[in-house]
This record gives structure tokens, C-alpha cells and sequence, in this order.
């Protein structure tokens, strides 16, 4: 009987053990991946932010990367060629003015100063170029932006030159300006 009791005990204890799987986040990626977990219940949470190291907020935990999460910035240089301090002074054209694509004011530059090649974007302390940082938002996967700038003649109401740049995060873009960029244009219109 004690045979009988003794092997009943253990069919019992054996049916008894059953096969229990363990819900969890299965993903290494998440911030609480659980290694003991059998299978994926979904409840994975992860870090949000920008995941470009090019922007300016690059995230380096960040996995999951919202709409224009990144904040991206290059460099811009306004300047003018030799031959365009030579077309300000035929048509008596005292300076230009640059503006943006949101009509900010960039600042004037007068014939005075002219490069015979692009110069960098370091500020110039003479007056002879103008140097801004644009910012935008993006992706890591659509990091580019257009960006328009023009330039008017004494800051009058019409524009000399406009002109769209693509531009990409931590360039410097050269923007000059030049009696054949000037002419082009005024054909267009």
C-alpha cells in the first residue's frame, strides 16, 4: 500500500509540473528587455529621440526616431565676386541687401569687398562677408532642406538675384554672388 500511496504521489507531482511560459519585452533593443521572457506580451518601451549623429540632439540611446525629431544647423557665407563690386558700381548700386526664405535680414554688403575665390564661413571682422547659422528639423533618414535666399540692390523692392540651395547638416554653403548670377536671373523674370 505504502508502494501504492508512493507511486500515486509521484504521478501527481510529475502532471502537476506543467511547461509555464513567461510573458515579457524579447527585444534587446528596449529599455526593459527581459531575458527570462519566453515570449513578446508587448510591452517593450524604448527611447525616443534623434538617432543621426549629424544633428545637433543626436541621442546615442535613442532607438525609435519621432517625425523631425532632429534638429540639424550648417553653416552659410554671403559674399560678393569681383564682378559683382564691378556691376554695383556701373549701375550706382551703393549695397546689397540678403535676405532669407522667411524675409529675415541677413545684412548688407557694399562693393568695397569682393573675393576672387569662396572664402570659409569664420565671421570676417571687415565688413567684407555675412555669416549665419540656419536651422531646421528632420530625420536621419531625410536630413537635407531647401533654403532660398535673394538679394536686392540698395534694399529696394525688387530682388536682383533668389536662388534655392540644398543644403545638408554641418556645411558651409557659399553664397556669392556674381554679375553673371545677377544678369541670369533679371533674363528669367
Amino acid at each position: 500500500m505504502k508502494k501504492i500511496a508512493f507511486f500515486i504521489s509521484i504521478i501527481l507531482l510529475l502532471n502537476s509540473c506543467e511547461n509555464v511560459q513567461r510573458g515579457g519585452c524579447t527585444d534587446p533593443l528596449a529599455i526593459n528587455f527581459e531575458t527570462s521572457a519566453d515570449f513578446d506580451d508587448g510591452s517593450c518601451l524604448y527611447v525616443q529621440g534623434c538617432t543621426d549623429p549629424a544633428a545637433q540632439n543626436y541621442d546615442p540611446l535613442a532607438v525609435v526616431e519621432p517625425v523631425n525629431a532632429c534638429l540639424y544647423t550648417t553653416n552659410l557665407v554671403y559674399y560678393l565676386d569681383y564682378s559683382a563690386a564691378q556691376y554695383m558700381i556701373n549701375w550706382g548700386i551703393s549695397f546689397y541687401s540678403f535676405y532669407d526664405n522667411f524675409n529675415n535680414f541677413i545684412g548688407d554688403l557694399s562693393s568695397d569687398y569682393y573675393w576672387t575665390s569662396p572664402p570659409n564661413c569664420l565671421p570676417q571682422n571687415d565688413g567684407s562677408t555675412l555669416t549665419t547659422t540656419l536651422e531646421w528639423y528632420g530625420n536621419s533618414t531625410n536630413n537635407s532642406a531647401t533654403f532660398t535666399w535673394s538679394a536686392y540692390p540698395d534694399d529696394g523692392p525688387i530682388a536682383d538675384y533668389e536662388y534655392t540651395e540644398i543644403v545638408t547638416p554641418n556645411e558651409c554653403v557659399k553664397l556669392g554672388l556674381s554679375k553673371k548670377k545677377i544678369q541670369e536671373f533679371k533674363q528669367s523674370k
